[in-house]
């Protein structure tokens, strides 16, 4: 895996995210798409680059596929 930093972000994975847009992802499934560690994918959601499906349940929360591949795409283009 090779990593690169653009724009104080780290992006680990070069290759688009392979997940079910209509799929549903836990963090770790999340961070495991992007290639990002918990850190990074709460600076993702802080900056507004992904947002939850269930914003409210901050314990749980649960990404769309849609969501992580529109992450990438933007992040990518950056």
């Amino acid at each position: 895996m090779v990593s690169h930093i653009h724009n104080d972000f780290i992006i680990m994975k070069e290759i688009r995210p392979a997940c079910d847009p209509n799929g549903v992802y836990s963090v770790k499934r999340t961070c495991a798409e992007l290639g990002i560690s918990n850190k990074t994918l709460k600076k993702y959601r802080e900056n507004g680059y992904i947002q939850p499906l269930n914003p409210n349940n901050v314990s749980r929360p649960k990404y769309s596929g849609q969501s992580i591949i529109d992450c990438w795409n933007l992040l990518s283009t950056l």
